[in-house]
This record gives structure tokens, C-alpha cells and sequence, in this order.
């Protein structure tokens, strides 16, 4: 039996041996997928933040500058050559429409969404003070570009949609999309000029959102089924706002409005856009 002893101990160190080998050839296999993955991961983001460069470039409003980017980009990229057209057809689209600089109807503009200068409903006593426009538009520009920007790194956002809204107005959609509809956060323009980026549902405004009027003026708060609903604050270019409770894309609820040094220039309760109960205090 003694003599079989040094048989046996080379056939497990062989066996051994056999085993380590393949284990680490197996290795060696895997260590290269995962790298080869990593890579196409590393690409993938990198194509992501070049987009997102863009898309930047788009929202300022430099649509030359955007269209030759991703054009450059599809050029380069094969990954994204199915949603870059989408995105230089919207870029075209809204440098038409900025070059032709159409006037918007009576007609159209009430129906717009928004409501009218706080000036009409209050007190001569409340003076109206301008602020620099220029200024204005660039802090607004960054906070958008700022929230843009994260929700564009999202792997779901991206996909283009167009459809009408409620009112009738075409919307131009890029964003999270369930169904066939937009639906979670993205980015809306309409051909009337407007801009909304918040929370979708089924193609209507849902939950926390901006929207921005051509003029200057902008909401930022709630909606439901597409209307302001809830909490939100309503901003005019002069500086005053309106912060409160809004029903039905009214303001409905307890609220202020304050001047454009932030004085309660009045609150109370609202029904129906009106203040119906004034607040002494």
C-alpha cells in the first residue's frame, strides 16, 4: 500500500494543479468581459455627458451651435444615432420659430395659462419696479440648465415625443416616457413659446413642475391633471409673485402677494383668481 502513497499524492497534486489552472484561466476570462463591459459602460456615460453638453446649448438658445454639435456627435457616436435626429429635428424646428418671431393672437393669448399683471388688480399705491431683464433671464437660464442637466444623465431620459396638450397647443416632448406617453420628469415646448420641465402623467403636467411664458413670467409648484394644483408660487418679471394654494390653474386657498422688495403687499383667502377674505395681520 506504501508504495501506491507517492502515486496518489501526485495525482491530487496534479489534480490540483489541473483545477487552479482552469480556475484561473476561468478568471482571466471573466476579468476581461467584465473590463470589455466597463468600457462600454465608461463610453456609454461619456456619450451621455456630451448630449448633456449639448442639450445645454440647446435650452440657451444657441440652436446653430446645437444642431452643429449633434451632428458632430452622430457623426462620431453609433450608440445614439436613433435619438440624435430627434434632437436636431426639435433644434431646427425651434430656430424656425425663434426666426420667424410670429405674433400670438388675442385670441390665442387667453388662453395661454397664464394670468394677468399684477398691476391691473392692485392699488396704484403699489409702484412697479423693474428689474434688469437681462440678469433676470440668466438666473432663471442657470437653475433650468442646473436641473436639466441631472435628469438628462438618467438612462430613461431621452426619447421624443409630440403631441397636443389640452388647450390645443402642439407640445414638443423629450423626456421619461411609459406607453407611448410622456410620463416622470422631462422637458415640453410649445409652439406658442412656452417651456415646461417638471413631473408628466399620461402627456399632462403631474406633480411638481416650472412653467415659463414668453414674456418673463413663470410658475413654479404643483400641478394636477395638467393644472396648477396645490402649493405654488407664481413669478411676474417686475419681481412681485404670488405664493399659495392654486386650484384648477386658479389661485383658490390661502395666499400672499408680495411687492417686488418681498412685502406683503396683501393676503387672505382666494376663490376663483380673487381675494375674497382679507388678512389683517
Amino acid at each position: 500500500m506504501k508504495k501506491f502513497i507517492p502515486f496518489i499524492l501526485l495525482a491530487i497534486f496534479t489534480l490540483g494543479m489541473l483545477f487552479f489552472v482552469t480556475k484561473s484561466l476561468q478568471l482571466q476570462k471573466e476579468l476581461a468581459q467584465v473590463s470589455g463591459e466597463n468600457k462600454i459602460i465608461s463610453d456609454k456615460l461619456n456619450e451621455y455627458e456630451r448630449l448633456t453638453e449639448i442639450d445645454s446649448v440647446l435650452l440657451q438658445g444657441d440652436y446653430d451651435a446645437a444642431i452643429a454639435s449633434y451632428s458632430a456627435s452622430m457623426n462620431a457616436a453609433k450608440e445614439h444615432n436613433n435619438i440624435i435626429p430627434l434632437r436636431i429635428a426639435l433644434a431646427e424646428k425651434l430656430r424656425n420659430n425663434n426666426t420667424q418671431k410670429k405674433t400670438i393672437p388675442d385670441s390665442i393669448v387667453a388662453h395661454l395659462d397664464s394670468l394677468p399683471n399684477s398691476n391691473s388688480n392692485w392699488n396704484e399705491e403699489v409702484a412697479v419696479r423693474k428689474y434688469d431683464s437681462l440678469n433676470f433671464s440668466l438666473e432663471k437660464t442657470k437653475v433650468q440648465l442646473a436641473r436639466v442637466k441631472k435628469q438628462l444623465m438618467q438612462k430613461s431620459f431621452g426619447e421624443y415625443l409630440t403631441f397636443k396638450s389640452k388647450k390645443g397647443s402642439q407640445m414638443h416632448y423629450i423626456g421619461q416616457v411609459k406607453d407611448g406617453k410622456a410620463h416622470g420628469f422631462g422637458v415640453a415646448l410649445l409652439d406658442t413659446g412656452s417651456r415646461y420641465e417638471g413631473q408628466w402623467k399620461n402627456n399632462q403636467r403631474h406633480g411638481e413642475g416650472t412653467f415659463y411664458w414668453p414674456d418673463g413670467e413663470y410658475y413654479v409648484g404643483n400641478y394636477t391633471n395638467d393644472k396648477r394644483s396645490g402649493h405654488g408660487s407664481y413669478y411676474w418679471p417686475n419681481g412681485e409673485k404670488y405664493t399659495g394654494e392654486w386650484k384648477d390653474d386658479k389661485r383658490s386657498g390661502s395666499g400672499k402677494f408680495y411687492d417686488a422688495d418681498g412685502g406683503v403687499v396683501a393676503g387672505g383667502e382666494w376663490s376663483d383668481d380673487k381675494l375674497v377674505e382679507l388678512n389683517e395681520k
